[in-house]
């Protein structure tokens, strides 16, 4: 059975594993994420040398931020890693080892690996909304990932949900749910506040459940046009605040405000892989490769 190497890279941390062509992880570990170009190399080096002293590696499967170009490895826009805007990832990593290297979009990774070994596994065609941050997202239709023209599709996060134009980065994400929250619950910028105790607070306090159901029909008003737009079999909300099973009911009901929802009906669900998802859609892509 062929091993293969996983890297997840994000802004703050980048988590790697060790995963089989089947899709099980035998090893996972992270990294603090080094802005510093060499000891960006340097770090991810060390990682893949120490897998190669106790494995034998078939490749390696990379879910990178940003808009990805993964036939030729350039990446234009790099996301929150500024510092490698403009660069070739193949020519970098591939510098780096002598293993084949595959670099695909985190958000498309995320999908392929539910698909592979998730929530997705029994859809042909789904749609995968990650909530965070921004909210991002992957497309996979008959089994084949829309990447679009330019490598952007599925940033469903600048499609304008407000009532006057504003997107869902701005209103629909996990940030503008927790700032709206602070605010209603007069809480200082920065005291932290997770999904679990908004969903917890919100039941005895109207004033807090006014704002989440605010922001829950932006997010579902997004869910809708999307589902319009692609008709697939399923959608997987990922990210934090997928894991309160009170937001699906709540997302149901802004849903059957729209009249032709009968009608494009899908199941909406919470994705099951968490961060395991990138690395394994990367993988799942490298061992396709090599198929």
């Amino acid at each position: 059975m062929r091993h293969f190497i996983g890297f997840d890279i994000g802004g703050t941390h980048i988590k790697h594993g060790l995963i089989t062509e089947e899709g099980e992880e035998l090893h996972t570990d992270e990294y603090d994420t080094h802005y510093e170009l060499d000891e960006f190399k340097a770090s991810w080096q060390e990682v893949v040398r120490q897998y190669q002293d106790k494995h034998e590696i078939a490749g390696i499967g990379i879910s990178f931020p940003g808009y990805v170009n993964p036939h030729t490895g350039e990446v234009p826009k790099a996301g929150s890693l500024d510092f490698l805007d403009g660069c070739n990832l193949l020519t970098l990593f591939g510098e780096l080892t002598d293993l084949p290297i595959t670099v695909e979009n985190d958000a498309n990774c995320a999908a392929l690996g539910e698909q592979w070994r998730g929530a997705g596994q029994k859809y042909d065609s789904l749609i995968c909304m990650t909530i965070g941050t921004g909210i991002g997202g992957g497309i996979i239709l008959e089994r084949q990932l829309m990447r679009g023209s330019h490598f952007r599709a599925g940033e469903f996060g600048v499609m304008p949900v407000g009532d006057n134009g504003e997107n869902m980065h701005e209103i629909a994400s996990a940030r503008a749910l927790t700032d709206a929250c602070r605010q209603a619950l007069a809480l200082p910028a920065n005291e932290p506040l997770h999904g679990k105790e908004i969903f917890e607070k919100m039941e005895n306090d109207g004033h807090l459940r006014e704002v989440v159901e605010r922001w829950a029909g932006y997010l579902a008003r997004g869910i809708y046009s999307v589902v319009s737009l692609y008709d697939p079999q399923v959608v997987l909300i990922g990210g934090g605040v997928s894991q309160q099973k009170d937001l699906y009911p709540l997302l149901e009901r802004h849903l059957e405000k729209y009249n032709f929802w009968e009608a494009l009906r899908v199941p909406v669900h919470p994705c099951e892989l968490g961060n395991q998802a990138g690395r394994l859609g990367a993988v799942w892509l490298a061992s396709q490769k090599q198929a």
